[in-house]
């Protein structure tokens, strides 16, 4: 059964992963060190630590017998190893989306903040579905409706009471990008306005009128989870996502992403901004 794992389970996996990986590098061993100890590949060391791949419990034993863990220790990350293999699962035909649109919604849930740069589209997740269909039809996606329900179900993440901090930072191109009439796109910076007064949204952009010291040509998300340690970012491309999980290139997309957002406009001036252009779209409909 095609399925995808639940928010808690994201979590989980990605905080067992950077466990392990702490536990081996305080044992001194290399993750080819620890490959020949366990009689493994040092790519599905890598891919465990990486949370890309998901250990047996198992392996998981095998592996923290091996890294010389505590009884404490151990009980914890095993517990941890439960909660990422267990819990329930829906079938992604039932639901209406592809499985890895599925565990992009998952990272999202499971996550405590969201820094997000879009050089061009507005945020999925802040998008009307107007706004939404056009850009999945420009996109070629295979099923209109999987991706508007993809875009749906992240929505609901930001609306949660309990949902992430969302660090938004856009160009103020990307309110000016039309791929809807000019009444739909109005309606869809009404809808612009009103996430970003949201509690757990901060939405600034950047000026065309003001210089720059930096740029970057590639959407841009960097997710925090609770632990301190679990830092993850994703670069999107055009036919490509590309999950970053190394500590040294994600710290350093998230300067890249703190270096865009301090040129950008406070964020009364930016709510000032979008509707200025709102009533642009109005003024022409």
């Amino acid at each position: 059964m095609a399925g995808f794992a639940e928010p808690e389970q994201v979590a989980a996996r990605h905080e067992l992963g950077a466990e392990l990986r702490q536990l081996r590098e305080q044992a001194g061993l290399s993750g080819q060190g620890l490959a020949d100890l366990l009689g493994w590949s040092q790519s599905k060391v890598s891919r465990i630590e990486q949370a890309k791949t998901l250990p047996s419990l198992d392996d998981v034993g095998t592996a923290l017998a091996a890294l010389g863990a505590s009884d404490s220790t151990s009980a914890r990350l095993l517990e941890l190893a439960a909660v990422a293999t267990s819990g329930s699962w829906r079938n992604s035909t039932g639901v209406g989306l592809t499985r890895r649109q599925q565990d992009f919604v998952a990272l999202e849930g499971s996550a405590v903040e969201i820094c997000h740069y879009n050089p061009v589209l507005l945020p999925g997740y802040m998008q009307t579905e107007d706004y939404a269909r056009s850009v999945i039809r420009m996109a070629g996606a295979a099923n209109e409706e999987r991706a508007v329900e993809y875009r749906m179900a992240r929505r609901s993440t930001m609306l949660r009471e309990d949902g992430p901090q969302y660090r938004v930072t856009l160009p103020e191109a990307v309110l000016r990008w039309r791929p809807v009439p000019v009444d739909q796109m109005a309606e869809q910076l009404r809808k612009l306005a009103e996430y970003a007064t949201l509690p757990n949204v901060e939405l600034r952009l950047i000026s065309l009128d003001r210089e720059q010291s930096s740029f970057m040509q590639h959407p841009l998300m960097v997710f925090r989870y609770t632990s301190p340690d679990i830092l993850r970012a994703l670069v999107e491309t055009t036919t490509q996502d590309h999950h970053i999980t190394e500590t040294a290139p994600t710290e350093q997309l998230l300067r890249n992403f703190e270096q865009l957002t301090s040129s950008a406009l406070s964020l009364d001036d930016s709510l000032t901004l979008i509707r200025k252009v709102i009533n642009t779209f109005a003024d022409a409909s």
